[in-house]
């Protein structure tokens, strides 16, 4: 955790040496995750979302959030023929986003995980946590989050998206 706080420590440094242009604006965003259970079944998880952002009052914007995730189950290392596949999530999730600073922000999201294989459970889901935007053009740039999440308590995982942000 140390590490995880000394990391968003040097990233949010070398934000603000940046001085981002990035305005909080129209957006949408699609990228890839990682996600690391902390517990439960699951050794790591991949996936894709896309993120539709839309300002309300600044410095805050409303943010729904739709993807796909593959997580992949602890192996049997003794029998690995027993090791079942890929449990799929979806999870759509709705939240706030709040900007520090033109690059730099903390969000909080809640809605739903589907699980469309094997118990086909939809699980409450809620995520926070910071992110920071890097500038690669005038409304365009790439957005790096780290969040905690937690599936109904039966997935708790700290995640981590790379995106591409597109600005409208």
């Amino acid at each position: 955790m140390k590490k995880l706080i000394l990391l968003l420590l040097a990233f949010y440094s070398i934000q603000l040496h940046a001085q981002s242009t990035t305005e909080v604006t129209k957006a949408i965003s699609t990228g890839f995750e990682l996600a690391i259970p902390s517990n439960g079944a699951y050794s790591v998880g991949v996936g894709a979302s896309a993120k539709f952002e839309v300002p309300v009052v600044a410095p805050v914007s409303l943010t729904l959030t739709a993807g796909f995730n593959s997580m992949f189950y602890k192996s049997n290392y003794f029998d690995a023929s027993n090791t079942p596949g890929a449990a799929v999530f979806v999870p759509l999730k709705a939240g706030l986003k709040y900007y520090f600073n033109k690059g730099v922000y903390a969000e909080g999201e809640a809605g739903t995980a589907i699980e469309t294989n094997y118990a086909k459970h939809d699980l409450f889901a809620f995520s926070i946590g910071p992110g920071f935007i890097v500038p690669a053009g005038d409304k365009n740039g790439i957005d790096i989050s780290f969040r905690y999440e937690n599936w109904s308590n039966q997935v708790r995982q700290t995640s981590i998206r790379f995106a591409y942000r597109f600005g409208l």
